[in-house]
């Protein structure tokens, strides 16, 4: 039989309290829209392990930012790069929905680190004028250093807006003088529970930099990028293929004597990383001796209730040398305070070297998200890559390596994908294949939860599949698109992703008679949806994935959502019937209902205490199973709620071992 073959796809004392009241407001914005760290900031949004590649390493620079101006003397239009480019890539607006060309948008040179915009580009640009604004005329009083008016504030994506990302070659470069480097011995704790794939607790305390504000998924837009902490998380469970617990407890306008009064909320979290970042606020006028006073002061106290906790100490990056109200001298006074504090179990993120190396060749309005304090986009993946460069080794490209291939990305629909009705829309709907070293011919389509608004790939996919892979299952975390109120359309999506698991099963070591679906939460229903409602196949197909049944051998739901009446989980049932369904679309996407012999055996996972998605999902459905005496199993689990504690504890850990246990049981997997 013919398969067809899938192409992969190629985050003085007067002065001190009036700047403290300044940042405060300048943040509040970011207090009332702090993004969950655990999930994603929008489904638009997709991890990337080239955009965490440190911008000081290799020969590519991805999307670096720029504003263009204009010189109100010679008339030209431009922005400068951070290196001299060899070739320029790419060229987009920063929502990345907009490609620029070459020639018509804009014009560089080679070894030149100018890009230069003519009369008629479409690429945004401004006048130096317009990156002020009156004195007085707006609500944060940002006065200029030479006095001549305020700097242009954008609280929310002002600045996002009118920059521009720029994708370029250069020839290599040594930063190596003020860039990080991995050392196992400095976090020695921290590196080896991650290198043995255990929950890695992880607190962030900080300002408002560490909130999130001004990342676009923070604010709201495109491309809904999440601030550093979520693509630190992102990035240490790529690699790693472990679940990062991360708690942040940051608030806006805070410096490091508020930050003593938070020791009982960090020992809390039972740590094993504790990242401290502060400096943005104290910089108002605290000097350096007192500064590293309370950042010691707040390790000893931490330490002394959670010995085995270690740190990362940030230096940040640097604020806009024109504000008047900025001590920017203090900046790397800070950093050589921090820099001091290290030593065996406490490491230092620079970020303020690198912003001093970008200020050489860039203006704050290339790099700030709000014009004053805060990075954008391309600040915060520098921040990130700074953290992650602590973390994971430079020659170890996946943690995981001992147990699993690199991932595979393929389009599930080459973005033709039906929506019914012999009606079809562009979308790209992914596929992630992990495969472990050693398969043992078992594989898993992996359904991430979500309420039908978004698909949590983290620690409900991609996590998910490392752990399968070392126990030889092949993973395939499928991003279903979300109904919208098209009811039919994720279970398109899971039923193709189960045939090509099939169709492709020669090529990806999977048996097909071995292969099942796993869900959680929203992504359980779905996961259930499939395994009640399927067909074998169409025989005289011409896409020979069509050929192939969309029964699964087997499911395994944890905290599923499954009906779709009175304990359901509203959001869910609104994100897929609709505000107003039939009664017949309701008993048609209640799965506990959907149940016949043909049924495959499912194993169910669900803690009593979910509020969220009651346990009685879950309880309905194993008795229609036994009923119709479908092989099955519920674990009931004492705690956890909804989310099983963010994947980790006694809970997590219970469902991971007994559903290994029960697939082996049914022989669909050796004897662990």
């Amino acid at each position: 039989m013919e398969i067809p073959v899938l192409k992969p796809i190629s985050t003085a004392r007067r002065p001190f309290v009036c700047l403290t009241l300044v940042f405060s407001l300048l943040t509040l914005i970011c207090l009332t829209s702090l993004t969950h760290a655990e999930e994603p900031a929008s489904p638009q949004w997709q991890f990337s392990e080239e955009l965490l590649e440190p911008v000081w390493k290799g020969d590519t620079v991805r999307g670096e930012s720029a504003l263009f101006i204009r010189d109100l003397r010679t008339g030209q239009t431009k922005a400068s790069l951070l290196f001299p480019a060899q070739k320029v890539l790419k060229i987009t607006n920063s929502a990345g929905d907009i490609t620029y060309e070459e020639g018509r948008d804009y014009q560089w040179k080679p070894g030149s680190r100018e890009i230069t915009l003519p009369e008629n580009t479409r690429i945004v640009w401004k006048f130096p004028t317009q990156m002020r604004r009156p004195a007085n005329s707006q609500r944060h009083k940002l006065t200029h250093r030479d006095g001549h008016g305020e700097i242009f504030f954008g609280g929310q994506l002002e600045y996002h807006d009118l920059q521009t990302c720029i994708t370029y070659t250069h020839a290599p470069v040594d930063w190596s003088k003020i860039t990080p480097v991995f050392d196992a011995k400095v976090l020695p704790r921290t590196i080896k529970k991650l290198q043995k794939h255990d929950t890695t607790s992880i607190v962030l305390l900080g300002d408002s930099i560490s909130t999130g504000c001004n990342a676009s998924g923070w604010a709201g837009g495109a491309p809904f990028q999440p601030a550093f902490f979520g693509l630190l998380q992102e990035n240490l469970q790529h690699h790693y293929q472990n679940r990062i617990a991360l708690t942040n407890l940051s608030v806006g306008g805070k410096d490091t004597k508020w930050a003593l009064t938070q020791v009982d909320e960090v020992v809390k979290a039972d740590p094993d990383l504790v990242i401290i970042a502060f400096g943005m606020n104290d910089s108002a006028g605290r000097s350096a001796e007192e500064f590293k006073a309370n950042t010691k002061a707040l390790i000893e106290q931490i330490q002394k209730k959670q010995p085995r906790a270690e740190f990362i100490l940030v230096a940040p990056m640097l604020g806009n040398r024109d504000w008047i109200r900025l001590k920017h001298e203090l900046f790397p006074q800070y950093r050589d305070a921090l820099a001091e504090l290290t030593k065996r179990g406490v490491a230092l993120a620079d970020m303020t070297s690198l912003w001093t190396e970008f200020f050489k060749h860039k203006q704050d309005w290339d790099l700030t998200g709000n014009g004053v304090n805060h990075p954008n986009d391309f600040g915060h993946r520098v921040y990130a890559q700074v953290l992650s460069t602590l973390l994971i080794p430079e020659d170890e490209t996946n943690a995981a390596s001992e147990t699993s291939l690199p991932p595979e990305v393929f389009s599930l629909w080459d973005g033709k994908a039906p929506i019914g009705a012999d009606q079809f829309e562009e979308a790209d709907v992914k596929l992630t294949l992990h495969r472990p070293v050693k398969p043992n011919g078992a594989a898993i389509v992996i359904c991430p939860g979500g309420g039908y608004q978004r698909v949590v790939t983290g620690g409900e996919g991609h996590g998910i599949a490392a752990w399968l892979n070392r126990h030889g299952v092949t993973g395939i975390v499928l991003e279903y698109r979300m109904p919208e109120g098209r009811s039919f359309v994720p279970l398109m999506d899971a039923q193709r992703a189960i045939r090509t698991a099939r169709a492709h099963a020669k090529d990806w070591g999977i048996d097909p008679a071995k292969v099942g679906i796993m869900g959680f939460s929203a992504g359980g229903h779905l996961a259930s949806t499939a395994a009640t409602h399927f067909d074998a196949g169409d025989s005289q197909a011409q896409d020979s994935i069509n050929r192939q049944s969309s029964r699964p051998d087997f499911a395994i739901l944890v905290y599923p959502v499954v009906t779709m009446g009175e304990t359901t989980h509203g959001g869910s049932k609104k994100n897929l019937l609709g505000p107003d369904p039939t009664p017949e679309m309701i008993e048609l996407f209640s799965n506990e209902k959907q149940v016949t012999d043909q049924t495959p055996p499912i194993f169910l996972a669900h803690a009593v205490d979910d509020k969220p998605v009651p346990i009685k999902n879950s309880q309905a459905l194993y008795a229609a199973l036994q009923e119709k005496q479908i092989p099955s199993k519920l674990l009931e689990l004492p705690d956890g709620g909804h989310g099983l504690n963010g994947y980790k504890g006694p809970s997590w850990d219970a469902w991971q071992k007994q559903s290994l246990e029960w697939l082996a049981e049914l022989k669909f997997i050796p004897q662990q």
